[in-house]
């Protein structure tokens, strides 16, 4: 019995030579099978190679992502420690108002909140994260906490201040609390305490911070009060002007009254005194310039301050003025400001 054959004419255009083209009914299935097999395999590795462009363009969404949630994590790291900085700069604000006032100095404890353990993060969001990452977070979770406790202490702290300032806001005319020569022509030279004597080298006590600038540089009474010397030599701080800081006057009624203070400043190495002993001078009151004359190697003010009470704190009751330059830039730790408030 032969074999079926199916077969295929083709007739050509332009009545070319027609072609006769046989094949077997089987040789025509295995054809059929191989092409349905090609097509489906090819269609399989288009779905594949389609499935991984977008697997990949997903993989290259989230690593964009996460570079961003990378950057934003260090942003916001960056902004809680400048906020941390901020609150240790208003809480060295805060003691140096109270050591004025005479307020008793937060401790440390006070300005730390009570806390343990780690926080907690909901798992569904976090656990994918790196423990790199998931530690920052806990990290910055801690810190804004923290930084939330002390913005409410810190607030209380204030108000107990503010109605302590409505109490005694007389008596604060008459508590140094400025710079006596401008902050923008001159800087500090020299710190109050021990350092080494700049003629002979050897150590000595420093009663005063020395502030350099140009020769003339106006020099102002940091508090109201009355002067007390004012005279001109060649030794030790030279030209000076030392103002007792008490306030006495009349009132609305024309009846006389007299504030009692606590300090005593004094301006030395003047290059001119322009008040006289005697003169009741207020805050912000030019008393002379700066000059080099008396114990010095260039023009700069030696600025002190003291308790009228000399046997009040060590150093004949000398206190070192930077506690007093509320008009300074501020320095953001805490931690020396303490322990002096604490001597």
């Amino acid at each position: 019995m032969s074999k079926k054959r199916i077969t295929f004419i083709v007739i050509p255009p332009n009545d070319k030579q027609i072609r006769e083209f046989r094949f077997s009914a089987g040789l025509l299935w295995l054809a059929g099978i191989l092409s349905v097999a090609f097509a489906g395999a090819f269609g399989y590795f288009c779905t594949g190679y389609l499935d991984r462009v977008d697997q990949h363009d997903q993989v290259t969404l989230l690593s964009e992502e996460n570079a961003d949630l990378s950057r934003g994590l260090e942003h916001t790291k960056m902004q809680v420690a400048d906020l941390e900085l901020a609150m240790a700069e208003l809480a060295r604000d805060d003691e140096r108002l109270r050591y004025l006032h005479e307020m008793p100095s937060l401790s440390p404890e006070d300005r730390e909140p009570g806390m343990g353990g780690g926080e907690d993060l909901p798992e569904e969001q976090y656990s994918v994260l790196s423990d790199r990452k998931r530690g920052m977070l806990v990290s910055l979770a801690g810190r804004i906490q923290r930084l939330r406790f002390q913005v409410r202490q810190q607030e209380e702290s204030f108000d107990k201040i503010g109605r302590e300032y409505l109490l005694n806001g007389d008596s604060l005319r008459i508590v140094p609390s400025i710079s006596p020569v401008p902050r923008d022509w001159t800087w500090k030279s020299s710190a109050f305490g021990k350092r080494n004597d700049p003629f002979t080298g050897v150590p000595a006590r420093h009663l005063g911070i020395d502030i350099a600038g140009r020769k003339g540089t106006p020099v102002v009474a940091t508090a109201d009060g009355v002067v007390i010397y004012a005279y001109k030599q060649d030794i030790r701080l030279g030209n000076v002007v030392v103002i007792r800081h008490e306030a006495e006057g009349e009132n609305e009624k024309g009846e006389p009254y007299k504030i009692p203070g606590k300090y005593r400043t004094e301006y030395g190495h003047l290059d001119e005194i322009l008040v006289k002993k005697g003169d009741i001078v207020e805050r912000g009151q030019r008393l002379g310039t700066m000059g080099s004359t008396g114990r010095s190697t260039g023009p700069h003010l030696h600025y002190g301050v003291r308790y009228q009470d000399r046997r009040k704190r060590s150093n004949r009751g000398y206190l070192d003025p930077e506690d007093f330059l509320l008009d300074w830039p501020r320095d953001t730790t805490v931690s020396s400001y303490l322990s002096k408030a604490e001597d």
